[in-house]
């Protein structure tokens, strides 16, 4: 069975209707505590010393590391709401309880990744350092937005195989890092199109989110969490599964014989 983006965006929105106020809250407590981790990194390791910046980036690691747990149980919390089990704001706890060190290795490969790709960037980050006026600012605008996209899109292709990794590792959890890697390679072979087609249909409202001073990005995040289930649950074959358990049912009850109450109602 395999869905539209069109049919997927549809299934997330009736999955998440009336469904959207804990999964939001869960995301503006997980967004405070990022914000909160950031300000002490920075309160703790002021100055422009190689020291410091080099303990500044280590302690930022440590804390996004820390954050993937939470972010692997706001996943917890999308996958409960689409198969509608029970869900509360401590589903962002749980993973902490499932053997955490699988996500934190995940998240330190992904953000290893991301920091290979973010290469073309950090070779022309001096530029913007030596522009020390208005003019020279403008002339090496181009070259920093270029190599900006260039490591964004780089870093969203690179990573895209890996997108249910964390999915992976809630729905099993006896699965270890390099399994949820792997499995998620495997479930987007030949998908990985449908899953940057889906990222980019979003793109619109993220304009419409910019433009709005971003007060709407928590609420089209969710939504956009919600599809990604979606996509997971198909690839996954859980929507085959359940058409499959319904048949049964529906040819047991063709097959029923005809009570006398009825052939009276037809006479």
């Amino acid at each position: 069975m395999r869905y539209t983006g069109k049919e997927l965006k549809c299934r997330a929105r009736e999955a998440m209707k009336g469904n959207y106020l804990v999964p939001v809250l869960a995301a503006v407590v997980v967004a405070l505590l990022a914000f909160s981790a950031n300000c002490i990194v920075m309160l703790l390791f002021q100055g422009n010393s190689t020291l410091s910046l080099a303990l500044s980036q280590l302690a930022s690691l440590i804390c996004s590391l820390i954050l993937s747990v939470f972010t692997a149980g706001i996943c917890s919390m999308y996958l409960n709401i689409a198969r509608k089990r029970s869900y509360s704001i401590q589903d962002i706890f749980s993973m902490f309880h499932q053997d955490p060190d699988r996500i934190i290795v995940v998240c330190f490969v992904l953000t290893l990744i991301n920091m290979l790709c973010s290469i073309p960037l950090y070779m022309v980050q001096g530029l913007l350092v030596q522009a020390d006026t208005p003019e020279k600012l403008l002339e090496v605008f181009p070259v920093v937005f270029g190599a900006t996209c260039l490591s964004a899109v780089l870093s969203l292709f690179v990573t895209l195989p890996f997108a249910f990794s964390y999915m992976l590792l809630v729905d099993d959890p006896q699965m270890g890092a390099g399994g949820a890697l792997r499995g998620s390679v495997s479930m987007l072979k030949g998908n990985k199109l449908r899953l940057c087609r889906l990222y980019i249909s979003f793109f619109g409202m993220g304009v419409l989110v910019a433009l709005s001073g971003f007060v709407a990005y928590i609420w089209v995040e969710a939504y956009m969490q919600a599809t990604m289930v979606q996509l997971y649950m198909e690839l996954n074959g859980e929507f085959e599964k359940a058409s499959q358990t319904e048949r049964p049912v529906e040819s047991e009850r063709s097959g029923l014989p005809i009570r006398a109450d009825d052939r009276n109602a037809e006479a």
